[in-house]
């Protein structure tokens, strides 16, 4: 087994699956809801059962404590190169991946080159890539087509990223022929922003694992919710546990 597998064992699951937190969004903000108290903030989802977090260098050093046994994804996303100098920096916080945002279909296939010299530095290291790679910006959603998510996870893949973070869009047999079809590593989904009714992140959730995603990696839908651990529990329970929506939903009532 090499490093770079062992490191994966941190993230996913011996199920295959992976619940990842993304806890980096304060990187442009500097203080984002849910994340005003970094330490405590991390407690409550790992209570939740979640296998790991993504977040920031600065906010990796001092959550260090909070996060026991579960992984760590040091997200390097930049306004310049971070091959330089991102899988070292990583190591030396005990991460056990990197991710980087890349948007394809944008001006120049913004930060392709980056994410293509990324993948040869973390191959010296073992140290496995999450790439992001969302069609065009996060803000053109008439972007975010089954097509146009096709096409950017598998130039991700193409890249030699480890494993894909992408939106989901149905209906559930598009998204498994087109998407999880034709990209070679596993895809786990973002959650974008939080949902009104978390009903309805843990039905999103269930139509992408219905379409072959490996798990998510969900930000405000968990860190924003009135019980971050609550939230984190139900979806454990959707995605290791094999439970149904309604199922799950009963955590965010009653502890786990």
């Amino acid at each position: 087994m090499t490093y770079a597998k062992r490191r994966l064992h941190h993230i996913f699951a011996p199920d295959g699956r992976a619940v990842v937190v993304a806890m980096d969004h304060a990187r442009e903000s500097g203080i984002a809801t849910g994340l005003e108290h970094p330490a405590e903030a991390v407690r409550r989802v790992v209570a939740g059962g979640v296998d790991a977090i993504m977040t920031t260098p600065g906010m990796a050093r001092v959550v260090a404590d909070e996060l026991g046994g579960q992984g760590l994804i040091v997200a390097l996303d930049s306004e310049g190169p971070v091959a330089d100098y991102g899988v070292e920096l990583a190591i030396r916080l005990g991460a056990d991946a990197v991710e980087l945002k890349v948007f394809p279909g944008s001006a120049g296939e913004t930060h392709l080159a980056d994410l293509r010299r990324l993948v040869a530095r973390c191959a010296d290291w073992n140290m496995p890539l999450l790439a992001e790679p969302i069609p065009v910006s996060f803000e053109d959603t008439s972007a975010h087509t089954v097509e146009n998510i096709a096409r950017a996870t598998r130039l991700a893949a193409e890249a030699g990223a480890d494993f894909v973070k992408a939106h989901y869009v149905g209906p559930v047999d598009a998204y498994a022929e087109h998407v999880i079809g034709q990209c070679f590593v596993p895809v786990i989904i973002l959650g974008g922003p939080a949902h009104a009714d978390p009903r309805t992140a843990l039905q999103h959730v269930a139509d992408a694992l219905a379409a072959g995603a490996r798990g998510i990696a969900f930000g405000r839908n968990i860190i924003q919710h009135p019980r971050p651990d609550r939230m984190a529990g139900a979806l454990v329970e959707l995605i290791h546990g094999g439970a149904t929506v309604t199922a799950a939903a009963r955590h965010l009532t009653t502890p786990h």
